[in-house]
């Protein structure tokens, strides 16, 4: 195919013609396995005013989007890109000119972490990106289990899991933050924001409803934490995170924590739970696999820390 000249390339926020299309490119739908129903869900929740695409930015040539990448600022100061995505033909250097815009916009909504979960719809993307920085990480799988096939026996009384009065409190933040002390799920993620910006996100992925946040106690003493979110249009329990203070892991006590979140499930109704994991975590892995959850979808994770803007850094 003959190659675009890219002095005719036109880069900016995309224009509601060229939304469709951007989106795309973006999401990987060059790929057989990327479903037209995404972009178009993507279009309705935008008009709902449920996503932002303001930072979704089109490369045009001769009114022609040839490339395109979708950053979305989120609660807890990170921001996550989709992207590039270039049709073929279009040289690299564009893809390094998308990324580099989709910077400055994380940047410009005050992000201080960019991440990309990059899956095998869009597999140029990781080159694109770590030659402009990004570290690639690890892989994310997402885990489903189905809570009424699975013949469990309720949660022993072991463990008390304690409604958390205020996630804000200095305590629960010192609480969470001790629990990922020689965590094996994306230890280079701990130190690269704040545990509040952290508190943050989890509370955006909550549907900004704690209801199901919870201190995990063993007599009487705070010994971890479990964070989950009742997703009500879609009847799911997405278990966000789950963490138990080092000296309390290795006692069989996560085996009593998805009992109580697999009951939990049950009791509010929910169809499915979800949750994901660093495939590197295999006690982990071990523990959901033997709880009945199974494999859906695997991502490539991409992180590129951010400084903030008009601040020195040494």
């Amino acid at each position: 195919m003959e190659r675009e000249n890219s002095e005719h390339f036109e880069i900016g926020r995309a224009s509601p013609r060229h939304q469709g299309a951007a989106l795309w490119l973006a999401t990987g739908g060059r790929s057989r396995h990327v479903n037209r129903g995404r972009v178009t869900a993507l279009l309705a929740a935008e008009k709902e005013g449920k996503i932002s695409l303001e930072g979704l930015s089109a490369a045009t040539s001769n009114n022609r989007v040839v490339g395109s990448i979708w950053c979305l600022n989120q609660q807890g100061k990170i921001a996550t890109i989709w992207g590039p995505g270039l049709i073929p033909g279009v040289p690299d250097t564009l893809a390094d000119q998308l990324v580099i815009g989709a910077r400055q916009f994380a940047q410009q909504g005050g992000s201080h972490l960019l991440q990309s979960l990059v899956g095998p719809e869009n597999p140029l993307v990781g080159a694109h990106l770590m030659r402009l920085g990004f570290r690639h990480v690890t892989q994310l799988d997402q885990l489903h289990a189905f809570p009424e096939e699975l013949p469990l026996a309720p949660p022993s009384n072991r463990l008390a899991f304690v409604p958390c009065d205020d996630f804000r409190k200095a305590s629960f933040e010192q609480l969470v933050a001790k629990t990922y002390d020689g965590s094996l799920d994306c230890p280079e993620i701990d130190g690269l924001r704040q545990i509040g910006d952290v508190l943050d996100g989890y509370y955006a992925t909550s549907n900004q409803n704690p209801q199901y946040w919870y201190r995990v106690q063993q007599a009487g003493e705070t010994i971890g934490v479990v964070i989950l979110a009742h997703h009500v249009a879609n009847d799911q329990l997405e278990l966000i995170y789950f963490g138990l203070l080092s000296p309390y892991r290795q006692h069989g006590l996560g085996k009593e924590i998805l009992r109580f979140v697999m009951h939990l499930a049950k009791r509010i109704g929910c169809m499915s739970i979800l949750t994901g994991v660093d495939q590197r975590n295999a006690p982990a892995m071990a523990l959901y696999h033997e709880f009945g959850f199974y494999h859906v979808d695997t991502k490539e994770l991409f992180l590129l820390p951010l400084a903030p803007q008009n601040v020195a850094v040494a």
